[in-house]
């Protein structure tokens, strides 16, 4: 990148807003997980909206490539450059809290606000925002919406896109779009929103967004269930929500493996249930807390007990032992992180043929990787699983990671066979591209239009989802 295009995006930023040393860019440049790393001319970090116009005018006057970042924990490669003619705009300091309306339920901040720094401040305001991940201490609500996540609970509030109210968005010719409403119903013609929700930086800049917020709920009951395979966690699905009127907010399930790694590699974390095959986290949340609540939820599970459709249940009786229940759920991708090399699977499958996929995964693994270990989680209640595999025990990571397309391909055939997606909540990015582009071809066809529509130049996050 030329000295001519580094001063003039200091002269819009600031100089040390600027980075272009290579140390320093080393964190905006490197997958937390160390799968992608990538190069660029410049790390540029813009504080307001009219300095994102302003990088992008410019930008488009001289073709220089962008690659908008936020809190660098994307599991796809979105985020990543790949040449020293692309500059990442980092929107880290873009954080600001722009207006709480407790009247309209609804909360409009800037995309670099962290989102754990976004669910405390609703908190402080008696105030909900459901949207939770493993990474919620270190992602940003502009990279969430960028990707559509989706988290633990979509079962009773949807992902991402259903918590967007308005977004402000910067195009990639620097002009701006400003639809930040509070408005649940706008049948204003084409959703612009929706469109730059899950679009992965590929369309323009999300600088800011209005989301819509819930009322704190303050009855939270929590609950660790064993069951000997999937089919029995569905079973558990459908008898509480036929039976029981209070609101599942999330429900997980985690088979044995996935959960001794955890205690394998992670510290201060109990396991309350010592024998288990599956292990299902259940959390049921209202408005209101009462004792004959409580009651009524410790009934439903004994229940399910008696009922045989369980093997055994723990209920949490204080907030630490719930917090303690998240973290056995939240630690897993750390846990397999530090047993070695490992192959990921973000898909989802109608909520039926869950048990059907899983069998017939954990099979094929078997017969393609002799001795791989199947670390199976997820967001059971919505479809969404986290089929991953682990190198076998004293394997050569660089040997198994050989068989990466063999198996993922198995994985996604059984997936598309039960008419599932090959991306649940984590992007396409890099990772998922040639994939999107073998078996959904003609979505691939209208992407590309929609892509030249709104970037003919192509400066924004070139090379993810598509290629132009």
């Amino acid at each position: 990148m030329h000295n001519l295009d580094i001063n003039k995006f200091k002269k819009i930023v600031g100089n040390k807003n600027v980075i272009t040393d290579k140390k320093d860019m080393e964190k905006y440049l490197k997958e937390w997980r160390g799968i992608y790393t990538g190069i660029a001319g410049a790390i540029v970090k813009p504080k307001s909206t009219k300095e994102v116009s302003n990088i992008l005018k410019y930008s488009y006057k001289k073709n220089i490539s962008c690659i908008p970042q936020g809190g660098n924990t994307g599991l796809v490669g979105g985020q990543i450059p790949f040449s020293r003619d692309h500059i990442v705009i980092s929107l880290e300091r873009l954080s600001k809290i722009r207006e709480i309306n407790n009247v309209n339920e609804s909360i409009t901040v800037e995309a670099g606000l962290i989102l754990s720094n976004l669910q405390k401040i609703c908190e402080e305001n008696n105030l909900f925002f459901p949207l939770s991940l493993a990474s919620e201490g270190s992602c940003s609500i502009g990279g969430n919406i960028a990707t559509n996540a989706g988290g633990v609970a979509v079962l009773h509030y949807g992902n991402t896109r259903e918590l967007v109210l308005g977004l402000e968005i910067v195009l990639p010719d620097g002009s701006i779009v400003n639809n930040l409403k509070t408005l649940i119903k706008d049948n204003t013609g084409y959703s612009i929103k929706d469109l730059f929700v899950g679009s992965e930086g590929t369309l323009g800049v999300i600088t800011a967004a209005t989301l819509k917020v819930f009322p704190k709920p303050k009855g939270i009951h929590t609950a660790l269930i064993s069951v000997n395979s999937p089919k029995e966690s569905i079973k558990i699905l459908n008898y509480v929500k036929n039976n029981f009127s209070i609101p599942i907010t999330a429900f997980e399930l985690m088979n044995n493996f996935s959960i001794e790694l955890v205690k394998k590699h992670m510290n201060n974390i109990l396991v309350p249930i010592k024998k288990f095959k599956w292990l299902i986290l259940i959390e049921f949340s209202s408005i209101e807390a009462s004792k004959d609540q409580k009651d009524k939820i410790e009934n439903i599970l004994h229940k399910i007990l008696n009922q045989n459709l369980a093997k055994d249940i723990f209920i949490a009786q204080s907030l630490e032992q719930t917090k303690n229940m998240w973290k056995i759920r939240e630690s897993i991708s750390e846990a397999q992180k530090k047993e070695g090399g490992s192959i990921k699977n973000d898909i989802s499958i109608p909520i039926k043929d869950i048990s059907k996929f899983v069998k017939s995964a954990i099979k094929t693994s078997g017969e393609v990787i002799p001795g791989s270990r199947c670390v199976v989680f997820g967001h059971i209640g919505d479809g969404n699983i986290h089929f991953n595999i682990s190198q076998p025990i004293k394997a050569n990571k660089d040997k198994f990671f050989k068989k990466e397309r063999d198996i993922r391909k198995k994985i996604i055939d059984l997936t598309l066979n039960l008419q599932g997606s090959i991306s649940a909540e984590h992007g396409i990015g890099l990772a998922r591209k040639d994939d999107l582009k073998k078996y959904m071809k003609k979505d691939v066809e209208v992407f590309k239009s929609i892509k030249k529509s709104f970037d003919p130049k192509n400066i924004m996050n070139p090379g993810k989802i598509i290629d132009i």
